[in-house]
């Protein structure tokens, strides 16, 4: 086996085990809050807390540099703006700035070439893959991730504010 698969294995491996952790500590952090009772709250009043057979999707938005967007639109916002901010930056560079293991097993920014090899149905999906859309570095082109949910976007968010960039979560 190429030792670049089995690192690559391995790196993903590793996302996951953090995720599962992340998702046990919460599931714990939930079993230990006391449920409170129909009475509680006001006829016709909605419960603070969210039962497990009501799960809903987690639609925050993000204000950041003069824009609301979603999770994703803030990842490639934060990614375009720092281009803009080091003009001269190679794809191995950007690379290091927002490491694969902020996103997983995509990664945050990926090479047009690598990106297309999912196949282009998967690349056009997974990736911000439109002509407009893709990041022209000195060296080659980029494209960025856009699978992002509760479980990823946190360990992002932690690595854009130690750039430097203002956000703030929309509820």
């Amino acid at each position: 086996m190429d030792a670049e698969i089995v690192v690559e294995l391995l790196s993903r491996i590793k996302v996951l085990e953090r995720d599962v952790a992340e998702l046990k500590q919460k599931i714990s952090e939930m079993e230990r809050s006391p449920v409170p009772s129909p009475e509680a709250a006001p006829f016709g009043a909605m419960s603070s807390m969210p039962l497990m057979a009501e799960r809903k999707r987690d639609t925050t938005r993000y204000a950041f540099d003069g824009g609301i967007y979603s999770k994703k639109g803030l990842v490639y916002a934060v990614v375009k703006r720092y281009l803009t901010d080091h003009p001269d930056l190679s794809r191995d560079e950007l690379k290091r700035v927002f490491d694969k293991s902020l996103q997983g097993s995509l990664g945050v920014v990926e090479n047009v070439e690598t990106a297309k090899q999912r196949g282009d149905a998967e690349y056009r999906i997974r990736f911000f893959a439109d002509t407009h859309e893709i990041l022209h570095l000195r060296d080659g082109d980029m494209v960025v991730c856009t699978q992002w949910g509760i479980l990823n976007i946190p360990r992002f968010l932690t690595v854009a504010k130690q750039l430097g960039y203002q956000i703030e979560a929309i509820l």
